[in-house]
């Protein structure tokens, strides 16, 4: 437990475990890994080579839903489940004889640290992916954005004022760093011998001076600029135009003045696109700490959890039923946080342009079911489904759907908690209800909020995050459906989840 406490990629994990369980047995041990439905060998145990893969479709996967040890031929497979679908294997080879129950119990503890431990591998795993798209992303956006610094926007307008008004050389100045002097900060030419000055005085009166005992008789235009700067704008910048033949005509003084206005804009935007990215960048350290906080709340909140609930089971076995009632409240709570770990890391998923479905068409009223009986308040819930109810659904994300709204039910309200699953039109329905103490009328969009609560739920001083329905209906409607409420406060509560039959 205290190596999977650490182990962060999910070869890891399940090496990890394939090494212990082959030298706890005495027996070959490989794992495998669920990916593209096929169970693909990622590791083993010393004294075994990696085995051939096994194709999904050859397994009875409700067999090993319900079993934590599935005998083949000479094999033992050990299922590792989580979000509903099994997701790995560990297959001990060469029986000689059945296991016992003190073994089936300790296979079946160390399945479920593997699953605890492969959530926090793949959260990892999610988290880095959503990293590198996003870097991906502002790359891209900065290749499209076109000009957005000083120096390259001043080379390009004077490229074009070059062209528009078949001048010799077009410079463009302005300050740098402070200086009083104005610098060169772009210059376009028709021959190399063109030059302009590397600076001038920062008047502008001063500035024409020094520019006409630099070009002589030659035609001359110095038009005040407008320039972004740290703390407001600088009116001190110019655009320097020159010819050596006869003056300007009307035209192309308007053409310049033109240039010069265009410039200002687009100078106005350079300043902008700067606030922007100085904006982003402080959005990115901020979404970056977020990151690095969810990656420290997967794996170093979630992995003492593993070592806590399997202390907590070792407790359970105790014939002191002090003892055992002590266990099972530590149990309860570790699922509790846990249950807070998997909101947060779907809240991060909701969030993030990845956030995609893995759909497979399935009987809607028998995955409910499954969903009920791993509850633990199982018994308050009745289920109603009077025949099969085939929906396209991603079973991970409908089953985090399900396990929030229907244990919102079961917390607000002391009576049973009824589940109709039905056909309706084009339409398949989930219909959860309950008698408990309902929502104000004016509240029944707010609960869909993030962190939005009812207020009747602080004032019955009830605990809660306030993301489940929020995170619930984002589910949903990715899957093209809808969430609706309907409630009376005091009288109960109908959440009536829909999906599209096709």
């Amino acid at each position: 437990m205290l190596a999977l406490r650490d182990a962060r990629e999910p070869h890891d994990v399940l090496a990890i475990v394939a090494r212990n369980l082959g030298f706890e047995f005495g027996r070959p041990c490989a794992a495998y890994e669920l990916r593209d439905e096929v169970f693909r060998p990622v590791a083993a145990s010393e004294v075994t080579s990696v085995r051939d893969p096994i194709a999904a479709s050859s397994l009875d996967f409700d067999e090993l839903r319900r079993h934590a040890v599935t005998r083949v031929a000479t094999r033992d497979l050990v299922p590792v489940s989580f979000d509903g679908q099994v997701r790995a294997l560990f297959v001990l080879e060469s029986a000689a004889e059945p296991l016992d129950v003190e073994d089936m119990k300790f296979l079946h503890a160390i399945a479920a640290h593997a699953a605890l431990a492969l959530t926090t591998a793949f959260s990892f795993e999610q988290l880095r992916r959503y990293a590198a798209e996003g870097a991906a992303l502002t790359e891209a956006a900065r290749t499209i954005l076109g000009f957005t610094e000083l120096e390259p926007l001043a080379e390009a307008l004077c490229r074009l004022a070059l062209r528009l008004v078949h001048a010799d050389c077009v410079g463009v100045y302005g300050r740098r760093g402070g200086r009083d002097r104005l610098s060169l900060l772009g210059r376009a030419a028709t021959s190399e011998r063109d030059e302009l000055p590397a600076d001038l005085p920062g008047d502008h009166e001063h500035a024409l001076a020094s520019l006409g005992k630099t070009f002589g008789d030659g035609a001359l235009i110095a038009t005040p600029m407008t320039f972004p700067l740290a703390g407001g704008l600088d009116h001190g910048g110019l655009m320097v135009v020159t010819r050596g033949r006869s003056g300007f005509e009307k035209v192309e003084l308007r053409v310049i003045d033109a240039l010069v206005t265009l410039a200002a804009l687009a100078l106005r935007n350079v300043e902008l696109y700067e606030q922007s990215t100085r904006a982003n960048r402080a959005l990115a350290e901020s979404n970056a700490f977020k990151d690095d906080l969810m990656a420290m709340f997967a794996h170093d909140f979630k992995g003492p959890l593993t070592v806590i609930s399997g202390f907590a089971e070792l407790l359970l076995e105790t014939d002191q039923a002090e003892v055992r009632a002590s266990a099972e409240t530590i149990m309860a709570q570790v699922g509790r946080l846990a249950k807070l770990a998997e909101d947060a890391l779907a809240l991060a998923a909701t969030q993030s342009a990845g956030f995609s479905l893995r759909r497979e068409r399935e009987d809607l009223a028998e995955f409910v079911r499954e969903a009920v009986r791993n509850l633990a308040e199982s018994k308050r819930v009745v289920v109603e489904a009077s025949r099969p109810v085939l929906v396209p659904f991603d079973r991970a994300r409908l089953r985090h759907v399900i396990d929030n709204v229907i244990g919102n039910a079961l917390k607000y309200s002391a009576s049973e908690v009824s589940v109709e699953v039905r056909r309706t039109g084009r339409e398949a329905q989930v219909v959860i209800a309950d008698r408990g103490i309902g929502i104000p009328e004016a509240e029944l969009e707010k609960i869909f909020e993030r962190f939005g609560r009812g207020s009747n739920t602080s004032r019955r001083g009830i605990a809660g995050t306030g993301v489940g329905l929020y995170i619930a209906r984002k589910i949903v409607e990715v899957h093209g459906g809808r969430l609706d409420v309907a409630s009376r406060e005091d009288e109960g509560t109908t959440f009536t989840i829909g999906f599209p039959l096709k």
